[in-house]
């Protein structure tokens, strides 16, 4: 069974924040004009969390024959201040509710940012305490979290705490056992000049959910998918071989090419599951 995809449209994320265009309603018209079966969006593209709204937005989806993926979120659980953790805390669990009514597919998550002055030991016990009592509240609503090996969000000025991948694997171990499975990205290792295919192998066994686009090494923008320096074919290919069959979400942040990029990104992609998953089957 091949993976399904689905468009991941953060390149409008601040124009939605700053003048309202695109709407949620012209994003999704978006997602079906390229072709996909499932959308992505950030917890800031969606306005308002109240039932009502929620269910207006789940019948846009259906009318459209569309199912939201992740509903991606950015939690700060390596704030310095435990009030603030205790915060960030409650919200996560208003989008869990909310990935829950929009049956969303998961949530990713992050551990948080790198604060100044707070220790290895103080960010790790900080976000496996705060992630493994989400995870508990998402299993008894039946929502799958995704730990993601995580650079940066959008709307940070600081990185992940566990942007390097010698964290996110301590944090992984220490989850071991809790409902908390993995979002990986696959450009996001190239932030620290590290392997991303390795990172993978690390990990494969927990991972439900994929993003893939793609990066110069060390560049925090976005590319065209074969414009930059991720190594896709071998990450397909290896998710191929472990018979992967969730979703792989292009996460679309490049702009300089605009929908014509994402229709070339999305066009490379599905040439790539197709080989790769038709040789994996023992077809080709």
């Amino acid at each position: 069974m091949k993976p399904a995809i689905s468009w991941s449209p953060v390149r409008f994320l601040q124009t939605m924040l700053e003048t309202g265009f695109p709407t949620l309603s012209q994003l999704l018209d978006m997602a079906k004009s390229f072709g996909v079966g499932y959308v992505e969006l950030h917890w800031a593209m969606i306005p308002e969390y109240d039932r009502r709204s929620l269910d207006q937005l789940r019948k846009e989806l259906t009318s459209r024959d569309l199912r939201l993926g992740l509903l991606t979120c950015a939690p700060d659980f390596t704030h310095p201040d435990p009030d603030e953790r205790e915060r960030q805390l409650d919200q996560m669990k208003t989008y869990v509710v909310a990935a829950w009514v929009l049956d969303a597919v998961g949530v990713r998550v992050t551990t948080g940012c790198a604060h100044e002055g707070v220790s290895r030991q103080q960010g790790v016990d900080w976000a496996v305490a705060c992630l493994s009592e989400l995870s508990e509240f998402a299993f008894q609503r039946g929502v799958r979290l995704g730990l993601e090996n995580h650079y940066k969000d959008r709307l940070w000025a600081l990185p992940d705490f566990a942007f390097d991948p010698d964290i996110f694997l301590e944090v992984v171990g220490r989850l071991k056992g809790a409902a908390v499975d993995i979002n990986f990205d696959c450009a996001n290792p190239l932030m620290t000049g590290k392997d991303p295919v390795a990172l993978l192998e690390a990990v494969i066994d927990r991972v439900f959910h994929i993003h893939i686009s793609d990066r110069k090494t060390g560049e925090y923008s976005h590319r065209v998918l074969g414009e930059g320096d991720v190594p896709i074919s071998a990450l397909l290919r290896l998710l191929a071989e472990h018979r992967y069959a969730g979703l792989i979400s292009l996460e679309d942040g490049q702009s300089y090419a605009g929908d014509e990029g994402t229709r070339q990104s999305l066009t490379l992609l599905r040439q790539e599951i197709d080989r790769h998953w038709q040789v994996s089957s023992g077809t080709g």
